[in-house]
């Protein structure tokens, strides 16, 4: 009988890994694929547990049924397999003093739960780590030219913003109020801080002069609806390249921008440098 309660332990690990690794390097295996390697694999490692060479057949009949018995998936997927194995291992050889006292049923589906949460905080973590990777080439420093004030910001290119000003089709920055709000005028603080989005045609809190630069842009939000706001013209310059008559927003109530920068810049910068 314990026997078939390894093998079904061996299978689920084996289902566990492949999904692990498939989502790693986005790899669609089909479902009679990944039951059949998962199956074959598990029922060698049994028949010939503690059998170095027949391990090995296990492993390559894992990979080449699931994804193909091609050089490069035991590169490529190989090592995915044999990086969460070593880890669940590690992790499930770690926890054996407080697991064995456990019903062997019991036992097998806590480890399969182990090594499901562990492996997650792992793909987790590691797209994580290459989204910060990735975003880390669109951050530098831009110069801001608004009214009477110049401001110098760390500054995240977004290839997501694509927001204009509705009749010069004009690109919209946007910065982060929080972060620069001591690098503006006290003056021109009180009067953002006096604007009010259930009025945003109301803009007597600003000078005449000051009005003449402003135009009321809709605002795509996070939960889909749509604001009406105050975009400032400004001259924004990105390396040795100057932008004149952009427009820049300015968020009060922001979540952190990416890579902690100042202002997120539209992509027209990207494409334009």
């Amino acid at each position: 009988m314990y026997a078939e309660w390894i093998l079904l332990m061996n299978f689920l690990m084996n289902l566990v890994l492949l999904k692990f690794t498939a989502t790693m390097t986005y790899t669609i295996i089909p479902i009679w694929r990944l039951i059949l390697a998962a199956f074959s694999s598990a029922m060698i490692a049994v028949l010939f547990m503690g059998n170095i060479f027949m391990l090995l057949v296990s492993f390559i009949l894992l990979l080449g049924i699931a994804f193909s018995f091609k050089w490069k998936i035991f590169f490529e997927q190989g090592k995915w397999i044999v990086i969460a194995t070593l880890l669940a291992g590690g992790l499930l050889t770690a926890l054996q003093p407080f697991l064995l006292a456990s019903p062997f049923f019991a036992y097998i589906f806590i480890c399969f739960g182990i090594v499901c949460i562990s492996l997650t905080i792992m793909r987790k973590g590691w797209f994580q780590k290459l989204q910060q990777v990735a975003q880390s080439r669109y951050v530098t420093t831009s110069k801001v030219e608004l009214l009477d004030m110049q401001l110098e910001l760390l500054t995240y290119i977004d290839t997501g913003n694509e927001s204009t000003e509705p009749f010069s089709q004009a690109p919209v920055h946007f910065i982060s109020f929080k972060s620069v709000q001591s690098m503006l005028s006290q003056e021109f603080n009180e009067r953002l801080l006096a604007w009010s989005e259930t009025e945003p045609y109301s803009l007597t809190m600003f000078s005449k002069e000051v009005q003449k630069r402003i135009r009321i842009v809709p605002i795509t939000t996070v939960q889909k609806g749509t604001v009406l706001v105050p975009a400032f013209r400004a001259s924004i310059t990105v390396g040795d390249k100057a932008y004149p008559n952009h427009y820049v927003v300015f968020t009060k109530n922001d979540a952190r921008f990416p890579q902690n920068a100042q202002m997120i810049a539209h992509v027209f910068v990207l494409t334009n440098s």
